[in-house]
């Protein structure tokens, strides 16, 4: 994987200091380090195996002589726009995949890395600064006549009305996810230029108006925020900006994350979600500590999926909004991520806590990519990914 230098907006600095850790090969070889914490550590992979099984298998196939140099130009690892790769070695990839297929016995979730896909090279740095050019060009061409800048003059408003934050605004969510369901319009109309003060007024923001929206619909007690960033991640407008739902009960899939959990707790009598952080902990998957931890996902939705644990609210406590930030300026400026999908999901305003925090954020891909980083096998099969999570995780220990 390329290493970008910290590329810090505002000269606000990357604030959260995480934990080191063993270094470890790769998803590739995620078996032998299951075999060798077998016997270092019974306790922690019989957890681990309680929650997920790991298999592994090889795809194999033969390339006729007509298409052998082609595959080559596909697939070889290229220096200064040139393959330095010969033939035999791309093709010794090619026609021996090894597959590691991971699936949760209680969630449901399930994902397969391709040794091939994984141990691709990153993206690199003229690509990565030829991207942040087109989006800065797409940015400028789009302030002009942009709804999001004047809120509140071209977007709806709340019954209650609305929310000023320091750095944002609410208004009405115009086609409406759910009943209430609204959207926190960033002051700032570029949407990858922020800074730690304007993130933590997001998530105040989005506090106040969920506080609001129980006033005025007890009713309604799960918050849900939710942040697509760029189009490729299905945000409507270039202009930053976020999601604030409130709901009867949690939604689809985080309500059978907790069913998954229930179970658990009713068959092993333990935590599922401390047991979660252990697991990947023992795999050198995991910084930080039970009660506020990152984990570079084993079964992620899609690529670079990083999942914040936390028992503090992240919209009251410091710590998990400087966490969010950190971790989301490593996205941007180390791992070279533009598109994103954030949410964050955890128990309801007056219910039992059942449940931490759940920060989730993943990468959606390149704005010069003309090809979709979801399909069929995303919505109906189980997730295929590219990148391997030890990368992910090692961005966050650097």
């Amino acid at each position: 994987m390329v290493k970008f230098p910290m590329r810090i907006f505002n000269n606000h600095p990357t604030i959260l200091v995480l934990s080191g850790g063993v270094e470890l090969p790769g998803i590739g070889e995620l078996e032998k380090i299951l075999e060798d914490l077998g016997k270092a550590d019974p306790e922690s992979f019989q957890i681990f195996s309680d929650i997920f099984l790991v298999e592994s298998s090889q795809g194999n196939m033969l390339f006729p002589e007509s298409f052998k140099e082609k595959a080559r130009e596909y697939f070889g690892i290229k220096k200064d726009g040139r393959v330095i790769e010969s033939q035999d070695q791309v093709l010794g990839r090619l026609e021996r995949q090894g597959i590691i297929s991971i699936y949760n016995h209680w969630t449901g979730e399930g994902s397969l890395f391709n040794s091939l896909r994984a141990e691709r090279p990153g993206i690199s740095r003229d690509e990565w600064e030829n991207e942040l050019r087109v989006i800065d060009e797409q940015v400028k061409s789009s302030t002009p006549g942009c709804d999001f800048c004047q809120p509140e003059k071209y977007t709806p408003e709340d019954v209650f009305g609305r929310i000023k934050g320091r750095h944002c605004i609410t208004g009405a969510n115009i086609a409406k996810y759910d009943a209430w369901s609204s959207i926190i319009f960033f002051n700032r109309h570029h949407p990858l230029r922020f800074n730690y003060k304007e993130v933590a007024d997001y998530l105040e923001t989005g506090w106040s108006w969920f506080l609001r929206v129980q006033e005025q619909d007890p009713d309604y007690g799960y918050p849900t925020f939710l942040w697509n960033c760029l189009p490729r991640a299905g945000a409507s407008q270039i202009h930053g900006h976020a999601q604030i739902l409130m709901s009867k009960r949690p939604y689809a899939k985080f309500r059978a994350l907790l069913d998954g959990v229930t179970r658990y707790r009713q068959e092993k009598d333990r935590d599922y979600f401390q047991d979660l952080y252990r697991c990947h902990q023992a795999v050198g998957l995991a910084t930080g500590d039970v009660d506020l931890g990152v984990i570079a996902s084993l079964t992620p939705v899609k690529e670079k999926e990083l999942i914040i644990l936390s028992q503090k609210s992240p919209y009251q406590s410091d710590r998990v909004k400087k966490t969010i930030y950190s971790v989301l300026r490593i996205f941007l400026d180390v791992l070279g991520v533009t598109s994103f999908n954030l949410s964050i999901m955890g128990p309801g305003l007056d219910q039992e806590k059942d449940a931490p925090h759940l920060v989730r954020m993943v990468d959606r891909g390149s704005m010069l990519k003309n090809t979709n980083d979801i399909g069929a096998m995303e919505l109906y099969g189980s997730s295929v990914i590219a990148n391997d999570p030890y990368q992910v995780i090692k961005a966050l220990r650097q």
